[in-house]
C-alpha cells in the first residue's frame, strides 16, 4: 500500500471514531437471576454472556444489587474530590500509574501499547487510581518486585476513603460472581478460573473530563484504546461522552441507562480464549460543555497467575496465539515497563 493510501486509511479510521454513527445496539445482560440462584439461570446467563463478548464486548448489566443510592455517594465523592484545588490533589503522588494525575501532564503511561492510534494528544482527563488493598491474608503472594504501591488518601475529606474502599470490595464480590459464568460459556469446570484470582488487581479510577470544543485533530478525553484487565465495571454519571467500535466497524455513543453497570471485556480474556471473546476498541470525547465524571473499576488476575490460552479454545487446526505470560508482565508490557 502506498502512503497516501494509508494516510487515507488512517483518516478514515480517526473519522470513524470521532464521529459516531452506528445504531447497533449495545446488549443488556440481566444477571439477577443468576444472583438469586434460580433454576438453569448460571446456564441461561453464561450463554448471553458469552454471545455478547464474541460480538460485541460491552454490555448494559443490569440486577447487578449495588444500590444507586450508594453508586451517587461515590460519585458525590469523586466530585468533592475534584472539586479540591489543584495544589491540594497534586499532594497525591503518581507511582507506578497509582495516585493522582493531573490532564496537563503528559504521562509515562501513555504509550502504543495503550492507544489504537499514534500520537493522539494527551488526554483531557484528570484521574485518580486507587488500587486494591493488599490484606494479611494476601501477603503469602507477594515478592518483592509485587510489594503494592501505598496510596496517599486525602487528608481532609472524611469519609472519602471508607466510600472507595466499599464501592471497590462490592465491585470485586461482583465480578468474582462472574468467574463460574466465565467458565461455564467456555465448557470448562466452574471453578477453573478461581486459581488465577486469589489476590485480584482491583483498580478504581474517578475520572474527571474537561469540555473540549472542537472534534478532531487527535484530541480525545480519552485516546481510543483496549483496556488490559479481565472486565471492566464503569458507572456512568449524566454526561454522556463515551463511544465504542460496533461489529459493523463504525462507532457508536453510549446511551446512560439508570441503574446498570456498563461492562466491558478485556485484553486478557483475548489471550484466555485465543481471541474467541472481544476486547472492544472504545474512547472519549466530552462535547457536553460541563465536567465529566465517570468511575471505572478494572479486574484482573493476581500478578503471579500464568493467562494462558483455556484447553477449549486451542486445537490442532487452532494453536494458541499468545505465549503464557504473568498478569504482572502484560500490565507491565501494557504500560511500556515491559522488557
Amino acid at each position: 500500500m502506498d502512503s497516501s493510501a494509508a494516510t487515507q486509511d488512517e483518516a478514515e479510521l480517526v473519522r470513524l471514531m470521532d464521529f459516531p454513527d452506528s445504531t447497533e445496539e449495545i446488549p443488556v445482560l440481566d444477571i439477577a437471576p443468576y444472583l438469586a440462584g434460580e433454576k438453569g439461570a448460571k446456564e441461561a446467563v453464561a450463554a448471553q454472556l458469552g454471545e455478547i463478548t464474541r460480538t460485541v464486548g460491552f454490555f448494559y448489566l443490569k440486577g447487578h444489587g449495588i444500590p444507586r443510592d450508594f453508586i451517587d455517594r461515590v460519585f458525590a465523592e469523586s466530585r468533592r474530590f475534584h472539586g479540591q484545588p489543584l495544589e491540594v490533589k497534586r499532594q497525591i503522588p503518581l507511582i507506578d500509574n497509582v495516585g493522582y494525575r493531573h490532564e496537563t501532564v503528559q504521562s509515562e503511561l501513555d504509550t502504543d501499547n495503550v492507544n489504537i492510534i499514534e500520537k493522539a494528544k494527551p488526554d483531557l482527563l484528570s484521574t485518580l487510581t486507587i488500587n486494591r488493598p493488599i490484606d494479611a491474608e494476601a501477603t503469602q503472594f507477594l515478592t518483592k518486585d509485587r510489594e503494592p504501591t501505598p496510596l496517599t488518601w486525602p487528608a481532609d475529606l472524611p469519609g472519602f476513603k471508607e466510600t472507595m474502599l466499599d464501592y471497590q470490595s462490592r465491585i470485586e464480590a461482583l465480578a468474582r460472581k462472574f468467574l463460574p459464568l466465565w467458565a461455564t460459556s467456555l465448557d470448562l469446570p466452574e471453578g477453573y478460573f478461581e486459581p488465577f484470582f486469589k489476590t485480584p488487581q482491583v483498580t478504581l479510577q474517578l475520572l474527571q473530563y474537561s469540555p473540549q470544543q472542537t472534534v478532531g485533530n487527535k484530541q480525545y478525553g480519552i485516546a481510543p484504546h483496549t483496556d488490559n484487565a479481565m472486565m471492566t465495571f464503569l458507572a456512568q454519571a449524566n454526561v454522556p461522552g463515551l463511544a465504542v467500535r460496533m461489529p459493523s466497524g463504525h462507532w457508536r455513543l453510549v446511551d446512560i441507562r439508570p441503574d446498570t453497570l456498563l461492562v466491558n471485556t478485556g485484553n486478557v480474556i483475548c489471550r484466555w480464549t485465543n481471541d474467541r471473546y472481544l476486547s472492544t476498541k472504545h474512547r472519549v470525547i466530552n462535547r457536553s460543555g460541563v465536567e465529566r465524571y465517570s468511575i471505572p473499576v478494572f479486574f484482573g488476575p493476581s500478578d503471579d497467575a500464568v493467562v494462558e490460552t483455556v484447553p477449549t479454545c486451542i486445537g490442532p487446526d487452532n494453536p494458541a496465539h499468545y505465549e503464557p505470560r504473568t498478569y504482572l508482565w502484560l500490565r507491565r508490557w501494557y504500560y511500556g515497563y515491559a522488557n
